[in-house]
């Protein structure tokens, strides 16, 4: 049941926003209103600081580079500026201020994520930040969709963290917790097993559970969108979010882990659509080659006929088979994964040996 609070929220929120933006500012109190809205003013991007080039980011203790001296700017009188213009008082990009890139970990089609030190904590983030700039209402209000989610939601322990988020030369950057890697099928050095697939499995489901409980489906799971942090699962890459009572528009993700009824636009269940994504996430890493996109095999798998998993359990694929059933309702929901037999007794099994390697 969608929470009626959160929905009049995020609704409330993108409608505000889209009947704002590219508004003419008549003084500097209404000049960037959807900057306001996310209360950081727009900042433009200078060159990189110099930054040493000895140093071992992996090490711990790092000491924090130094931030930039602010340059000092004067204007006699700011010009009417509507959401395109922005600059910030001190004329510094708050990603190149706040943080020192490292590397790429990340690209897709419309994002680049960087593993960045921030300067002030010493901590280590991923901050996504989107490719192309954000000139059409629809990119902007899908952008905001995914932040108001992530806002909305808050903490959970198999959610990847959500930080801050703010725009930047019509950029959208969010700044998130660091994991690990990803599940996806290129970064994985060996095939799943069962025992770890069942660990992604309950900790994603226990993810869903939540965000479904929060009246929010998230649209896009895949391998590539699940990852690993000190043993821990977590999903990330809100992009496609949306609420499960669809008063909020429907993006749905890739199409290889998506059910036959999203994909004839059929939103009546979204909450069973991430269902039937976790299900088809797992089969995927069990049977260690990627989903097709097309073709008879594509077709099968929609209408739940999966060829058999050699070496695993027929409970294992059976709790596969019905989250990826053809029939959305016949679909078990996040809670009923969760609460699967299967998982107490791989629980046993996990603690038995825990037992035994502590004798030894």
């Amino acid at each position: 049941m969608v929470k009626a609070p959160l929905s009049k929220h995020l609704a409330m929120q993108l409608d505000h926003v889209s009947m704002n933006f590219g508004v003419e500012a008549a003084d500097d109190k209404d000049c960037i209103l959807s900057q306001e809205f996310f209360c950081t003013p727009d900042y433009i991007t200078p060159e990189m600081p110099a930054m040493p080039s000895n140093v071992d980011w992996h090490k711990d203790n790092i000491q924090c580079p130094k931030s930039p001296e602010k340059i000092q700017t004067f204007k006699s009188k700011r010009q009417r500026l509507g959401f395109n213009a922005g600059i910030g008082g001190d004329g510094l990009s708050r990603y190149r201020t706040d943080f020192h890139e490292i590397e790429k970990i990340g690209t897709g089609n419309f994002n680049h994520v960087f593993k960045v030190l921030k300067r002030i904590d010493g901590c280590m983030y991923a901050v996504k930040h989107s490719i192309n700039k954000l000139h059409q209402d629809t990119e902007r209000r899908k952008a905001l969709m995914e932040v108001q989610a992530l806002g909305a939601l808050g903490y959970h322990e198999n959610i990847v963290g959500y930080y801050s988020s703010w725009f930047e030369n019509e950029h959208l950057y969010i700044q998130q917790e660091l994991c690990e890697q990803s599940l996806s099928a290129s970064k994985l050095s060996k095939l799943y097993t069962e025992a770890h697939a069942l660990d992604a499995m309950y900790q994603i489901a226990k993810a869903l559970q939540f965000i479904h409980g929060k009246g929010i489906a998230h649209l896009d799971i895949k391998p590539d969108n699940i990852y690993v942090k000190d043993g821990i699962y977590k999903l990330g890459d809100f992009g496609c979010a949306t609420l499960i009572d669809k008063s909020l528009p429907v993006e749905e993700g890739d199409a290889r882990y998506m059910p036959h009824e999203i994909l004839n636009e059929n939103y009546d269940n979204l909450d069973k659509v991430d269902i039937f994504s976790l299900g088809a996430s797992i089969y995927e890493l069990a049977r260690g080659s990627p989903l097709p996109d097309s073709g008879s095999h594509f077709l099968n798998l929609r209408e739940g006929k999966l060829p058999l998993l050699p070496g695993h359990s027929l409970q294992f694929q059976n709790l596969i088979k019905v989250m990826m059933d053809a029939n959305p309702v016949r679909r078990p929901s996040a809670k009923e994964v969760v609460e699967n037999p299967i998982f107490y007794r791989h629980q046993s099994k996990i603690w038995k040996k825990g037992i035994e390697s502590q004798k030894e």
